[in-house]
């Protein structure tokens, strides 16, 4: 399964780092854990309101599956220990929009 992910906010407020992932590269029983993660995020829900200013939104999509929308997730929900690939592929190889 192919995952985008897109951080939005922070501290400088508009910059914006996506990345993808598959998780046929992500290691033993943390793929699958991972996969069962992203079908059961928020998809195609609003997003929540920022717990603070200088919150991050995080917007997943799947490349793979057009029609299911967008997850959109704030840093607390984004904290789950199975979006863990996920979140160190945005902070590895994480690159800058336009």
């Amino acid at each position: 399964m192919k995952v985008a992910i897109r951080r939005r906010g922070g501290f400088a407020g508009n910059v914006s780092v996506s990345a993808e992932l598959d998780t046929a590269t992500v290691p033993g029983e943390a793929a699958g854990r991972l996969e069962h993660a992203v079908a059961g995020l928020p998809w195609g829900r609003p997003a929540a309101p920022p717990s603070h200013p200088d919150a991050f939104r995080y917007e997943i999509t799947l490349p793979g599956d057009p029609g299911r929308g967008t997850a959109v997730l704030g840093e607390a929900d984004a904290a789950d220990d199975a979006l863990v690939p996920l979140m160190d592929r945005l902070a590895q190889a994480g690159t800058l929009d336009p």
